[in-house]
């Protein structure tokens, strides 16, 4: 069934979309909706808060094929580039974006099955796109703030407001700590095979940088904690979402330090 777009001002593009728990005959109702849609409106891909069905859902039109991607998350990301964007909600409006030109994707099909996938030029930033709306956002939530300005006077009633503190973003800043922690660990674990290679004389030079490395990696696991509380607190509407993968984080990372350091400690130190 053809449904109607969601065009500004609706604030209901500001919520925030649910994950999929249930791979029914619904879901299989919403997809066909969204589908009869894209066709009669000649869009490439739509996600379902689009039409009014807030679940991360989102329908890519591929060559004759209309894949659904369910629960989807970028994982990877390389290489920024800048285009010009348009949207159907705020329709008459241009504007340049940078998004990633590269990604790294996972998400569920129709059946709940789990696939991954890598997605380059178009297609990648074709997802960005509608992955920005399943999480409460527009390409207006990209640009700097002179250009959300000039948008924002051009609207009859201004941007449309999310009164619950802001969307959520794809990519949080906190991941950076994260990324930065665990290229530590990698150097670590390089320094491993470094005695079959090096004088004996050397190791003790070896164990003093490892040591420095696990410290750096500890500073930036506090540093990942409380940056990650802040961001919890500007994204309010996601932070329970945000709190079990914060405390789930820093498991994992503890876990990894604790088998590194033990390694330090009984195979470099020893």
């Amino acid at each position: 069934m053809i449904k109607n777009l969601l065009k500004y001002p609706d604030p209901t593009v500001r919520l925030i979309s649910a994950n999929v728990r249930f791979f029914n005959d619904e879901l299989h109702q919403w997809i066909n909706d969204m589908i009869d849609t894209m066709k009669a409106n000649d869009l490439h891909a739509l996600s379902a808060i689009m039409i009014g069905i807030q679940y991360n859902i989102i329908v890519i039109k591929e060559a004759d094929n209309y894949t659904p991607y369910i629960n989807g998350r970028l994982i990877k990301h390389a290489d920024v580039c800048t285009q010009t964007e348009r949207s159907t909600y705020y329709e008459g409006i241009s504007v340049d974006v940078d998004r990633y030109n590269q990604v790294t994707v996972i998400y569920e099909d129709e059946k709940g099955e789990a696939h991954h996938c890598d997605l380059e030029g178009d297609d990648a930033r074709i997802f960005q796109q509608q992955l920005d709306y399943c999480y409460g956002s527009t390409f207006v939530d990209r640009v700097d703030r002179e250009t959300k300005q000039r948008i924002n006077d051009y609207l009859s009633g201004g941007l449309v407001k999310d009164a619950r503190g802001g969307s959520c973003p794809i990519v949080f800043y906190r991941d950076y700590f994260k990324r930065g922690a665990k290229y530590g660990m990698g150097l670590i674990l390089l320094s491993f095979i470094a005695p079959f290679f090096v004088a004996s004389d050397m190791r003790e030079w070896i164990t003093k940088m490892d040591i420095g490395l696990l410290i750096a990696v500890v500073v930036l696991m506090i540093g990942y904690f409380f940056y990650a509380l802040y961001e919890s607190r500007q994204y309010k509407q996601c932070t329970s979402c945000q709190m079990g993968n914060i405390i789930g984080t820093l498991l994992i990372l503890s876990g990894q330090w604790l088998v590194v350091g033990s390694g330090v400690y009984f195979w470099i130190a020893s």
